[in-house]
């Protein structure tokens, strides 16, 4: 099923076709729907791990985490480049400075890329959305995304997911925009010209969200993520998921989808988190101010009334 059609942002990662041969999602049939699964072996067929899965609340058990604490989301990437990988449309930065930690995550996590799937990976309730971006992070102890990628929880990714609209998604058209010379240009990368904060790419209400222990989600598949999907989605307008869908693939073909089947859960945990309380570094920083200027009129009035 298909809840108004929905995107989700944040699984192609760099680091997922590592030793990887080359490969395809399953075909799409003349009724637009993906019958077939994804044919990749290795530990895509035999991991018990695997990504994406349905988050069904009936098959969730209740959680409560602190609040996320989001590093420098809320600054502009440095120098970011845009590429057509083949199976996704990425922008990545050079690591170092973004980061997020906090909500029940098993460390800090630094920001390396994010990618677009259309349409979603990940279903809630077995409701698909029209698109879904992943924001791609490897724990602060490994040197790299790549080093990060063969430990449990090396890496973390944030899923966004979007519904359908009427009106369009300005920071959804500006990525689209600067990724227009690279549609049919597979593995040009470009330098994104314009300012991209990752908080603008976020939803509203980050205190509700799904937690597993997946893969990542194209070949090899490593099951080395913690995931985060939260639970409330962005607007994007048909046309700019219609656009999405004109990027080439290595083939020159036209992607028209980019999303796994649905994995088994098997005997995982899935957590759902509602009512955590939100921090990030901007929200500590106002609370810290607020504090030292009740603290300085109350010892201002105490003064004045000894």
């Amino acid at each position: 099923m298909y809840k108004a059609l929905v995107i989700f942002v944040a699984g192609y990662l760099t680091v997922t076709s590592v030793n990887s041969d080359h490969w395809h999602y399953a075909v799409e049939g003349p009724n637009g729907v993906v019958n077939d699964n994804e044919d990749w072996g290795g530990m895509c067929a035999a991991g018990m791990r695997q990504s994406p899965v349905d988050l069904a609340h009936d098959a969730s058990i209740k959680g409560e985490y602190p609040g996320f604490i989001f590093e420098n989301y809320d600054t502009p990437m440095k120098t970011p480049d845009i590429i057509n990988n083949g199976h996704s449309i990425q922008i990545s930065t050079t690591p170092g400075e973004i980061s997020v930690s906090g909500g029940g995550l098993p460390g800090t996590y630094i920001f390396d890329q994010m990618h677009f799937h259309w349409a979603s990976e990940h279903l809630i309730n077995n409701d698909r959305y029209a698109l879904e971006l992943h924001m791609v992070h490897h724990e602060k102890r490994f040197e790299s995304i790549t080093r990060a990628a063969q430990e449990k929880n090396g890496v973390a990714v944030l899923g966004i997911l979007f519904h359908v609209s009427l009106e369009p998604n300005m920071i959804i058209e500006n990525i689209l925009l600067n990724a227009g010379n690279i549609f049919e240009a597979v593995g040009r990368n470009q330098t994104y010209k314009d300012k991209l904060l990752l908080d603008d790419l976020l939803p509203k209400r980050l205190q509700s969200y799904f937690r597993y222990e997946g893969s990542l989600t194209t070949p090899g598949c490593g099951e080395a993520v913690v995931w985060t999907v939260f639970d409330q989605s962005i607007p994007i307008s048909m046309d700019q998921v219609e656009r999405f869908k004109a990027v080439q693939d290595d083939e020159g073909q036209k992607l028209t989808h980019n999303y796994r089947h649905i994995q088994p859960l098997n005997s995982r945990a899935l957590v759902y988190i509602q009512g955590s309380t939100e921090y990030s570094a901007a929200s500590f920083k106002g609370a810290s101010m607020f504090l030292m200027f009740v603290s300085l009129v109350i010892t201002t009035l105490g003064m004045k009334l000894k």
